[in-house]
């Protein structure tokens, strides 16, 4: 839940930079990146659960959500660790709403093309 909860929150802040959806491809790219590497680190996770990449890579909010219920399954994380993951991911979530309603927020009166990250975000504060 909380992996959806933030992958939908990184796609729907990216997405908040375009205006027409021939845009978005090459908006979301990034984002679909990070998943890709998740998926693939996980998969490492299975040969090595307790190894210093599994461990690492079960604390970092995009990549935790693949990572951490490897690890659990194979009973290499303690109950500690599946909770300060749980606490990285909420808070990490909480940011990346915040940031994406402020880039909305920047981006909406755009028309045309994408328009740059920076751009979206300074607009809002003007």
């Amino acid at each position: 839940m909380l992996g959806y909860a933030f992958y939908a929150s990184v796609f729907a802040a990216a997405a908040s930079l375009v205006s027409r959806q021939e845009d978005l491809a090459s908006v979301i790219t990034p984002a679909s990146l990070l998943l890709v590497v998740g998926f693939v680190i996980s998969i490492q996770a299975a040969q090595d659960p307790s190894g210093s990449l599994s461990t690492i890579t079960s604390f970092i909010p995009g990549l935790s959500p693949l990572v951490m219920p490897v690890r659990q399954a194979a009973g290499a994380a303690a109950w500690w660790e599946v909770v300060l993951s749980v606490a990285l991911m909420l808070v990490s979530i909480a940011a990346i709403v915040r940031v994406g309603g402020r880039i909305y927020s920047g981006a909406l009166l755009r028309t045309g093309g994408k328009i740059k990250l920076r751009e979206a975000l300074s607009a809002e504060s003007a």
